[in-house]
């Protein structure tokens, strides 16, 4: 079940027939166009590019002239039939909790107590809350960003023209999209990035609990390997995914076997937090962002966690368009889960 809609409807929601889902990342831009054809969703298309140099610091825009034109750049390129847009911003941006309440009650009283909550005034962030029944009493899930970092948003939209009609967490599009995909289970998303590895613990109704891995992202492996093999940054890139017939292969391969080490016992570390303080025990795993791209690396990690480790496919469920070049499915089905799961939200 979709547990919150939006953090804020900046604009009135319009129905259109196609849609732009974005994910706008401290390494990477991503977006993706869909639309309802015949009875199904249909991916138009997909694109991504690398985000311009401290244009996104820790998740914030610091600079929206470089990322006006680093999007404006990528829209040139997608060429996009439509500006009717959605966006999914991360957890670092936002505040997500939930507290107990006897019994239904009103806005205001709710309102006050998110406030109390939080370490902000209410006024000075875009917020949204679902609620939830549970036995006697009734669960309030509470999403809420600083007004602050969504204006820097919707200026650099507003300035492309493009028509932004909500913006979601993160976590929360990738629960409804895996929902949609899979049926409600109790899951793992890992999501293993550039910068960190980000784990989402979801339970059949609703996310739960996320846990940052710093240090872990591909960047600091990516350096501590070059540091060790004395390669160059453009050489490590090329070798990440095919080591070359030599023995730097073995090396590369020893340090990927430390590396999903470490990635593998703060997963398991995590998994220990949500049983004993959630009561979840999750046995499905699904693995997104540039790791999911090493080859095997399902059933290394499947072997590691002795848990189901599985691979998203979209086109189990949406139509891909023609143009779409079926070897890029795979990028597109371990980069492009995000932004294609905010594209799609008006479908689901």
């Amino acid at each position: 079940m979709k547990i919150v809609e939006t953090i804020s409807k900046i604009f009135h929601n319009l129905r259109s027939i196609s849609y732009l889902g974005w994910d706008l990342g401290t390494y990477s831009l991503k977006v993706a166009e869909v639309t309802s054809y015949e009875n199904k969703i249909l991916l138009k298309g997909f694109a991504q590019a690398k985000t311009f140099e401290n244009t996104i610091i820790n998740q914030i825009i610091t600079d929206e002239q470089h990322l006006k034109a680093n999007l404006k750049n990528l829209l040139l390129n997608f060429h996009p039939e439509t500006t009717n847009a959605h966006l999914s911003i991360p957890y670092e941006i936002t505040i997500y909790g939930k507290f107990s309440i006897p019994h239904l009650t009103s806005n205001e009283m709710i309102e006050k107590q998110i406030n109390d909550e939080i370490p902000y005034k209410l006024e000075d962030v875009y917020y949204s809350y679902f609620i939830i029944p549970e036995q006697a009493m009734y669960k309030v899930y509470y999403l809420v960003s600083k007004k602050e970092n969504i204006e820097k948003i919707k200026n650099v939209f507003l300035d492309l023209n493009i028509k932004l009609l909500s913006i979601d967490a993160d976590f929360v599009t990738l629960h409804n999209f895996l929902e949609f995909l899979y049926g409600p289970e109790d899951r793992v998303i890992i999501d293993w990035g550039n910068e960190k590895v980000k784990l989402y613990f979801s339970n059949k109704e609703t996310p739960i609990y996320i846990r940052e891995l710093f240090n872990l992202g591909f960047k600091d492996f990516k350096k501590n390997l070059q540091r060790d093999l004395k390669l160059t940054s453009d050489t490590i890139d090329k070798y990440i995914h095919s080591p070359p017939e030599d023995q730097t292969r073995n090396k590369i391969k020893d340090a990927y076997k430390e590396y999903i080490k470490k990635i593998t016992e703060e997963i398991k570390y995590g998994i220990e937090i949500v049983r004993s303080k959630y009561d979840l025990n999750p046995k499905v795993f699904y693995l997104i962002g540039g790791g999911a791209k090493i080859p095997n690396i399902h059933k290394i990690f499947s072997e590691l966690l002795k848990s189901e480790v599985n691979e998203i496919r979209i086109e189990n469920k949406l139509k891909i368009s023609e143009h779409i070049d079926k070897n890029y499915l795979r990028d597109i089905n371990s980069q492009g889960v995000l932004a294609i799961a905010t594209a799609v939200k008006e479908f689901i």
